[in-house]
Parts: structure tokens; sequence; C-alpha cells
């Protein structure tokens, strides 16, 4: 069996879960091979027209069907979820990997809610795994075997990178990284496109400028054997314009302003 071929569920249609699987149907999984269980028949119709994968109203559907289940859900519902779930479970005999996408739920809690030798994850993806660029942060329970484990990275990695820890105390960090990261970078562009319309450009120059200089920079450093310091110094010439840019940063501490935010955001996903 391919890895494109293993059976998927998500429990929630939301946003995180609809990145997903736009990546995973640019991966080419089978629209088929996918199902999402959702609780209104607004959403589950919005997601057939969107990606005409199969739907059901009811989560324990997913038990049967898929060899991974993603509870993609807000955090004060993944109680009732396990719980549902783990019914199907103890009724029908099959144990499909559940992999928890709720930030604030660590696997250990998530184990709770099942037998010893249920094989539970807990994961934080980004947005950009809608375009295959993704980074997941995952922690696997005790009772994870190393077929799951291979499994689960085989999967995950079709929408991006994956990233293993080996402390769950360690993903509000990733969280604070990658989970929250993208708004970041959306920030910093929109703050030089608005930056470039007061420096006398259109808002389509602005744009254009600032997206195609984020694209090589982050090409660039994706690709480069040296480090971000080291591309950094490669821009800047002494006294020159970069390094006016860079000594007014400095002056107004981004490093810090970017290291309070971090912290904000790792202590929220901690909380």
């Amino acid at each position: 069996m391919t890895t494109q071929q293993t059976k998927i569920a998500f429990i929630g249609g939301g946003n995180m879960a609809q990145a997903m699987l736009s990546g995973f149907i640019a991966a080419e999984f089978p629209p088929e091979n996918i199902l999402v269980c959702a609780p209104t028949a607004a959403t589950r119709d919005a997601l057939v027209n969107k990606f005409s994968l199969n739907v059901n109203e009811n989560n324990s559907a997913a038990v049967i069907f898929a060899d991974i289940i993603f509870i993609a859900v807000k955090p004060n519902i993944v109680s009732t979820v396990a719980t549902e779930l783990n019914t199907a479970i103890q009724r029908d005999g099959t144990k499909p990997l559940i992999i928890n996408l709720a930030a604030g739920v660590s696997s250990k809690q998530l184990q709770a809610y099942f037998d010893d030798d249920q094989q539970v994850m807990a994961a934080m993806p980004n947005l950009p795994s809608a375009v295959r660029k993704g980074l997941t942060g995952l922690v696997a329970a005790k009772s994870c075997d190393q077929e799951s484990i291979t499994l689960a990275d085989n999967v995950l990695s079709c929408i991006g990178k994956t990233l293993w820890l080996d402390d769950e105390s360690k993903m509000p960090a990733v969280v604070a990284i990658a989970g929250s990261a993208p708004a970041y970078f959306f920030l910093f562009l929109e703050a030089m496109i608005e930056s470039g319309e007061k420096l006398g450009l259109t808002y389509k120059q602005a744009e254009a400028a600032a997206m195609q200089s984020g694209i090589g920079a982050l090409t660039m450093a994706s690709s480069s054997a040296s480090s971000v310091v080291e591309l950094k110094e490669q821009v800047t010439s002494p006294n020159g314009t970069t390094h006016q840019a860079l000594v007014s940063f400095a002056n107004n501490n981004f490093k810090d302003i970017v290291y309070q935010a971090m912290q904000a955001a790792a202590n929220k996903a901690a909380s």
C-alpha cells in the first residue's frame, strides 16, 4: 500500500482541517480515501463541493473507515470526541491511529480516554500545509510503535516537513515558531507593503516587490549552506542602505519584540 492509499479521517472541518485536506488532495490522495465527520449539514455540503470527499454526521464512522483519525476540533470538545471514538473502537474492534490537532491537549491527556494500547499522538500543523509547505510538530505517546510513527511521518510529510519531539513540554515552542508563525510573516509583509506605499509605490508595486523578496529570501535560506546570519551579512554593506535599515530595527528592539510575541503564543499554548 502506498502512502496515498492510506485512509484518513478528520473529526471537524475547520480551517486547519481544510488546509491539510487541500495539501493531501494536492499530494494526490484519492478523495474517496478521505472522510470528514462534521455535525452540521452546511459544513458537510461545503466540504463535498470543495473536495469531493466522503462526509458523515457521526464521528464513529471514522473508526471503521480510517487508518488515521485526525481530531481537528476545539480543545474543549476533544474529550467528547475521544469518548465517542473510544466507544466505537470498543464496539467495532478496530484500532486506527488517532492524532490530536487541538492545541493544549497532550498525547498523555488523550491517552486517558482510551485503552493503554490504543496508539495516539499529539500534533501541531500549520496553515502552509495547504500548499504542501507546512511544518507539523509531533509527539508520540508511549503506546505508539515504530510502524505507527512511520505511518504518521510518511502521511504528514506529504504536506510539508515533520518535527518529532521527545518531550511534550516543547510543543508550545512549536506552536510559537511554526503553528502561529505564518501570521508573523503575513504581518511583516503587510507592514512592508504599507511602507512601500508611503514611500511612493502603488499597492500592487509594493506587494509585488515585498512578495518576491520574501520568496527569494526564504528560498535562499532553505537551500543555502550558509546560516541566516551569514546570508544577512552578505546583503549588508557597511553604512549602506541595508545597514541603515538593520540599525533602525535594532534601535527599536526588533528581536525583543519577536521574542515577546512568540513567548505570548507559547504561554497561551501551555495554558
